[in-house]
């Protein structure tokens, strides 16, 4: 049975959650059955590139980050609001 997920689950901890982004986060943990946890905030393409490319001195390249936010995309991991900001879920 799926588990289905509500808005007050919401580990969002740096409060910065809108209640249309908190609606739109909902939906998308409900879609892919991901506990809604977020585990990372970047404010966008360039924050999160800034963050991934420097991560623990692994110094990935910005293909190898790209890629890897496609696939988390895919898999739910990562979730993208209209502003450009970027959730990342912890699962």
């Amino acid at each position: 049975m799926k588990k289905i997920y509500t808005i007050n689950e919401i580990d969002d901890y740096m409060n910065k959650l809108t209640e249309n982004q908190a609606q739109l986060l909902i939906e998308h943990c409900n879609k892919y059955q991901i506990k809604p946890e977020i585990c990372a905030w970047y404010d966008n393409m360039k924050d999160f590139y800034s963050d991934w490319c420097n991560i623990n001195d692994l110094n990935f390249t910005k293909e190898e980050v790209r890629s890897r936010f496609e696939e988390g995309k895919e898999t739910g991991e990562f979730k993208v609001f209209a502003n450009g900001e970027i959730v990342r879920l912890a699962y």
